[in-house]
């Protein structure tokens, strides 16, 4: 029934409402003797009525807050109990043939759903999809009512991202306008979760005008899955640098191959950032940028210490002496983390190649670079 900490507390409360309570009572009994001894007057009335009502307010404060902490307990059990019962009976359902339980739903029915669609994918999570939509929930009437406060939206945001419906995306994506911002990224991602087919489009095309940041663009779009193909090629065409950069930055971690030729126009732009994701994208996808050699060339000796890390770990994957000359060179790069991806790029191309680095590198700190990481070749399992 309590949570860890919460006999301990109430009984804090209990103890100082009683000492408040006791001092109070003496005061009372007290004023009462002398209003008795010396007469009535107005002025020990009001003190009087003043230490009564203090006394009262102070009991009914101390007995709602242990009333609210057991009632509180209480429900939470009961609502555990009624999470799992209704998520038995649906999980019954499901792999029995069983009919569930009849609607109206109450809301731990709801969670239970929920809780199994996350679980589950393919014709078993179509079919809890089903069960959503014959219980109607009230989700999308919160979305679309002015007066719906604004934890109640997020709950509902949230429900319809787990739920993971097609038809919801529509109210979802007003939201992405929403000058709240946490609204818009809860938006976002329960858009990229129930966008399917042209909703990805759609979708893309609300984040145009969203103005998240980067980092929840990409959040958003790694949702996206399986999805996000269409979705990255329109904010690689239209977006702008945050959405570009997030663009970038999923293709590789979704592992894309099919939008590998519009990435690599990004290896010349402008823009650093873009510039650097771009190669990151290539190095995770394994892909070598043939033709692009001289712009990888020129970023191993750019200013910015990350473009030269990034064109470091990229030329590892063009096996050619003239790679390995400038790997060999960039062992002398004052920075440790270009020394360590030109060490590792090495390595990758050739272990003879990191071999005679790591014994005769003219350099002293590429050639302890290229010694450890020989070393840990060799320690790897």
């Amino acid at each position: 029934m309590w949570r860890k900490g919460e006999r301990l507390y109430a009984l804090l409360v209990f103890l100082v409402v009683a000492l408040e309570a006791y001092a109070l009572a003496l005061l009372v009994m007290a004023f009462s003797a002398q209003l008795i001894r010396l007469g009535a007057s107005l002025a020990w009335k009001a003190l009087l009525q003043a230490l009564v009502l203090t006394g009262v307010a102070l009991l009914v404060l101390s007995a709602f807050v242990l009333l609210y902490h057991a009632y509180t307990a209480e429900k939470e059990r009961r609502d555990r109990e009624a999470f799992q019962r209704f998520l038995d009976l649906f999980a019954e359902a499901l792999f029995t043939g069983k009919s569930p339980p009849p609607p109206p739903w109450p809301p731990a029915a709801l969670q239970a759903l929920l809780h199994l669609r996350e679980m589950l994918q393919g014709e078993m999570g179509e079919k809890v999809a089903d069960w959503l939509r014959q219980a109607r929930p009230p989700w999308v009437r919160w979305l679309g009512r002015s007066w719906t406060s604004r934890p109640r939206r997020l709950e509902a945001l949230e429900a319809l991202g787990l739920a993971r419906l097609p038809e919801t995306l529509e109210a979802v994506l007003p939201y992405l306008r929403h000058p709240d911002p946490i609204l818009r990224l809860a938006a976002a991602r329960a858009g990229a979760r129930a966008a399917k087919g042209e909703g990805a489009l759609r979708l893309a095309e609300a984040l145009l005008a969203s103005g998240l940041s980067k980092g929840g663009l990409l959040e958003t779009l790694l949702l996206l899955e399986e999805r996000a193909e269409p979705a990255l090629a329109l904010l690689l065409e239209r977006g702008g640098r945050e959405e570009v950069w997030a663009a970038l930055e999923a293709i590789g971690r979704l592992h894309l191959h099919s939008l590998l030729e519009k990435v690599l126009p990004f290896l010349e732009a402008e823009d650093p950032e873009l510039q650097a994701a771009a190669m990151r994208a290539l190095y995770r996808l394994g892909y070598p940028p043939l033709g692009y050699e001289g712009v990888l060339l020129g970023l191993l000796k750019a200013d910015e210490e990350f473009l030269r890390v990034q064109a470091a770990r990229l030329l590892g994957l063009l096996p050619s002496a003239l790679v390995r000359r400038a790997l060999w060179e960039a062992l002398r790069d004052p920075s440790f983390y270009v020394r360590r991806a030109a060490a590792e790029a090495l390595k990758s191309l050739s272990l003879g190649a990191l071999r005679e680095a790591a014994e005769a590198h003219p350099d002293p700190y590429g050639r302890a670079m290229a010694a450890q990481v020989l070393r840990e070749e060799v320690w790897r399992p």
